[in-house]
């Protein structure tokens, strides 16, 4: 199972800065902000908004393969 799966693995993480690598090892850095559980999300799939000061970027929890806290 997928570490980052479910808002119970992945509040430690919430409203902190952090750097997230996907599965086909790109990084996002920004602050954890919103989690979308999969019945409010297309297609439904479960994921995490992190904001930076020019853009939010949406990532789908199945696709993230590690989450550093970076303060």
């Amino acid at each position: 199972m997928n570490n980052y799966i479910g808002f119970e693995n992945l509040k430690k993480f919430y409203n902190k800065k952090v750097k997230v690598k996907d599965c086909r090892n790109k990084e996002y850095m920004g602050i954890f902000n919103l989690y979308i559980k999969p019945g409010d999300n297309e297609p439904e799939i479960e994921s995490i908004s992190l904001e930076t000061p020019y853009k939010y970027y949406d990532i789908n929890t199945p696709d993230i393969s590690n989450i550093e806290v970076l303060n």
